[in-house]
């Protein structure tokens, strides 16, 4: 009986280190990925920011800088939107995989069987 207690927990925690292995996988691919959309966020911003400075310093009236900021301003609105799907994309891949993550580990646990006591 007591071999049988020990090979139990033994897989209980192989089950758990894999488990939490897994998911700390997860974590970092979503972590990387929503990085990746910051970066091209900052990117973004940072060029925006650069484009209008150079506006300001080639135009050669206020007709010119307001037209050309407002060409600016329509790109980078469609960037940032580009950016904004990206990032619901991943939020709702991420969804997925941890709740595929959660049944996979539930089911998993409850394979374990109880101890009980024997008479």
């Amino acid at each position: 009986m007591n071999n049988e207690i020990i090979e139990t927990m033994n897989k209980l925690g192989k089950s758990s280190y894999d488990a939490m292995k897994e998911l700390y996988d997860i974590n970092m691919r979503i972590l990387s990925q929503i990085s990746e959309q910051q970066a091209a966020y900052i990117n973004l911003m940072m060029e925006c920011a650069t484009s209008q400075m150079d506006m300001v310093g080639q135009s050669k009236d206020y007709k010119d800088i307001l037209s050309s900021q407002t060409s600016l301003i329509n790109d980078t609105n469609e960037k940032v939107q580009g950016i904004a799907r990206n990032t619901v994309d991943i939020m709702n891949e991420s969804k997925d995989e941890v709740s595929a993550w959660v049944e996979k580990s539930v089911k998993e646990a409850s394979i374990v069987v109880p101890f009980s006591k024997s008479a």
